[in-house]
C-alpha cells in the first residue's frame, strides 16, 4: 500500500512523466521539477559563462604565472567558475595598461638622432665626474627616456656655460668632458666676459686644448 502511495504521488521526477524514486534529493532545487530541467539549467549556465579549463595558461608579456600571487589569483577563479575568456581579456588588458607606461629603450635613443651613443657617454662622464656614487647610480637607473636625456644635458650646458675659471681638483674631470661644441656655446653665452676677462680666456684656451685633444682621440678610436 505505501509502495503504491510513493508511486501515485512522487516527490520528484527524473523528467516529465518520469518519477523519481524516493524521497526528493537534496541536490534538486525546489524550483526544479526535474532532474532534467536542472541539467538543462546547467547546460544554459556553462554555454552562457564558459567552462573552467584546468588551467588558464595565460600568454602576458608583463604577468608570471608562476608568481605566487597570481598563481593565487587563478585558483580562486577556478573556485568560483570564471571562464578562460574572461581572464584572457583581463590579462589583455593589463598588459595594454602597463604596456602604456613602459618605456622602450631602442625608440627612446632613436628620438635623440644617429648621434645618441655620443650624446649618452658625453652625460655618462659628466655624471661620473660630477656626482657621488650613489647620486650618479639614482641618476642613471632613472635615464630612461629621450626628453629625460634632454633635459640633463641642458642643465649641464648650463652648468657648463656658467665655469668661470678653469676647476681644480676633482673639477677637472669636467674639463675632460667637454667637446668644442660646449665651449664654443659657453664663449657666445659669455662673450663680453671673454672680451674683458684675460684669466677667462685663458681658462677657455686650456679647455679647448683639451677637447681638441679628446676629440683627435675620439676620432682615432672611431676610426
Amino acid at each position: 500500500m505505501l509502495d503504491e502511495e510513493k508511486t501515485e504521488n512522487p516527490t520528484w521526477f527524473i523528467d516529465d512523466g518520469v518519477p523519481g524514486v524516493g524521497d526528493r534529493p537534496e541536490w534538486l532545487n525546489e524550483k526544479f521539477k526535474t532532474a532534467a530541467e536542472l541539467g538543462k539549467s546547467y547546460a544554459e549556465l556553462e554555454k552562457r559563462f564558459g567552462t573552467v579549463p584546468e588551467d588558464y595558461a595565460v600568454k602576458s608579456k608583463f604577468i608570471n604565472p608562476e608568481y605566487q600571487p597570481i598563481h593565487e589569483f587563478f585558483e580562486l577563479a577556478k573556485e568560483k567558475r570564471v571562464s578562460k575568456d574572461v581572464i584572457d581579456k583581463m590579462v589583455d588588458s593589463i598588459d595594454r595598461y602597463i604596456g602604456e607606461y613602459t618605456v622602450d629603450p631602442a625608440e627612446e635613443m632613436k628620438k635623440l638622432g644617429d648621434n645618441a651613443q655620443d650624446r649618452m657617454k658625453t652625460l655618462d662622464n659628466w655624471a661620473k665626474a660630477n656626482l657621488s656614487q650613489s647620486s650618479y647610480e639614482a641618476l642613471t637607473d632613472n635615464l630612461k627616456t629621450a626628453d629625460a636625456i634632454k633635459g640633463l644635458e641642458e642643465l649641464r650646458n648650463k652648468m657648463m656655460s656658467g665655469n668661470t675659471m678653469v676647476p681644480s681638483g676633482n673639477d677637472a674631470a669636467v674639463n675632460n668632458t667637454q667637446t668644442l661644441d660646449d665651449i664654443k656655446a659657453e664663449i657666445t653665452n659669455n662673450l663680453d666676459k671673454y672680451k674683458t676677462d684675460p684669466k677667462y680666456r685663458d681658462s677657455i684656451r686650456a679647455r679647448l686644448e683639451v677637447a681638441a685633444k679628446n676629440s683627435n682621440f675620439v676620432d682615432k678610436v672611431g676610426a
